[in-house]
């Protein structure tokens, strides 16, 4: 069953630049995963158990990240309080309620507040509880408009598994470059309903994602579990679905599911990438097409499924994980080299932790390979996108650029 929530407003802003009602908005989990009859909590203001201050506070996204935004945050499984108090500089707090869940599995509760009718490109400073349990007050920034021809960094990372400690490190090099926002290309714990894993993943995250949005795929260890879909907050149904951050367009697929599915996605995909009218398009999953790792290598079904409808749209970069190593490939169409800017670059980004994995570099199609823990920048100004990999000690490994 899908689970709603109305986000109301309760109090305005000193100006009448109010953060307006969502509508019907998606609470996680999603797709039936938890129990049938139970639904979210009912907001009370008042009511906090013996545990209620807020932990693993995230700014997330559910819908258009120039316009909405989506802070949850966990308490104890008693604690029913759910409001944000937002507001910009030299406005008076508005407070907005959402709701609330617990898992089957155990964890507390999960409480998720959408934020709607916000600026483009505005910082508003939030806070998460409720009174006299609020959080610390952190700040976060909306994209700029969908099509605005703005400078756009952000970070790519993937496969953690059971190595937070890594991913914590990568993380503290990453906020160092002060990105728009973190892209995971799956595969955050080793086990998607093991709830100390999660605890760890987010741990690691203490002082980025308050600030940031992870934007996560799903990956083949996440099990479709219901702490997946409970713990993250992002558009449709949280596996495939796209956004637009100023000139960028980022399309997000969940490579998992069934032969018919991808067979599925493919057909929304096109049609995604086809109403699309920006400049710049990006497509994000977690099993590479093509890669020549010695355990995984290449997904030879995304190759004749998925990558067609990529190349034929003029995508510019695919991103997955998977494959614990860094990989580039040359630009890539129908599975023959092309020239810059004729073809697709596909990145398997897999070191964010997970043990790591040979690369013969066997196949033509790799341009470059290491066998090494790392993350990736992108930096999308004007006609050229500029990306960097970078090692766990923040040195540069691969470096290339791909034109519009």
């Amino acid at each position: 069953m899908l689970w709603l929530l109305a986000c109301h407003t309760i109090e305005k802003f000193a100006t009448d630049d109010a953060v307006a009602t969502c509508g019907d908005t998606i609470l996680t989990p999603q797709l039936g995963y938890s129990s049938s009859d139970r639904d979210p909590a009912d907001v009370d203001e008042a009511s906090f158990g013996s545990a209620p201050d807020p932990y693993h506070v995230r700014y997330s996204w559910s819908g258009d990240p120039a316009a909405e935004a989506t802070i949850l945050w966990r308490t104890d499984e008693d604690t029913l309080a759910s409001q944000v108090q937002v507001w910009q500089e030299g406005s008076e707090p508005q407070a907005v309620a959402g709701a609330s869940f617990t898992f089957n599995t155990g964890g507390g509760r999960v409480h998720e507040v959408p934020l709607c009718n916000l600026a483009p490109g505005t910082t508003y400073a939030y806070r998460a509880g409720g009174e006299g349990h609020w959080s610390a007050e952190y700040s976060f920034t909306t994209a700029p408009a969908a099509g605005s021809d703005v400078p756009v960094l952000f970070a790519t990372a993937g496969d953690a598994r059971d190595n937070q400690a890594t991913w914590s490190a990568l993380l503290d090099q990453i906020e160092t470059y002060s990105p728009d926002f973190l892209l995971f290309t799956g595969d955050a714990v080793d086990f998607g309903s093991n709830m100390d894993e999660w605890d760890a993943f987010l741990d690691a995250g203490v002082g980025f994602m308050e600030s940031h949005a992870m934007v996560l795929v799903h990956g083949n260890h996440e099990f479709y579990a219901e702490n997946y879909f409970g713990l993250v907050a992002q558009p449709g149904d949280e596996k495939t679905f796209s956004l637009d951050y100023g000139p960028l367009h980022l399309a997000v697929l969940d490579d998992s599911a069934s032969a018919e599915d991808r067979a599925a996605q493919a057909q929304w995909l096109d049609g995604d990438l086809g109403a699309t009218k920006q400049a710049w398009k990006v497509v994000s999953h977690h099993m590479p097409a093509y890669s020549s790792c010695t355990t995984h290598g290449s997904d030879t079904e995304l190759q004749e499924v998925w990558s067609p409808v990529e190349e034929d749209n003029g995508v510019q970069l695919d991103f997955t994980g998977h494959n614990h190593n860094y990989e580039r490939s040359v630009p890539l169409r129908g599975g023959n080299e092309v020239s810059p800017g004729e073809g697709t670059v596909y990145v398997v980004a897999a070191g964010a932790g997970a043990d790591l994995y040979a690369n013969e570099m066997a196949n033509p199609f790799t341009q470059v390979a290491e066998v090494t823990e790392h993350f990736v920048l992108t930096t999308i100004d004007g006609a050229a996108a500029d990306v960097v990999a970078r090692d766990l000690a923040g040195n540069e490994i691969d470096r290339f650029s791909v034109d519009r």
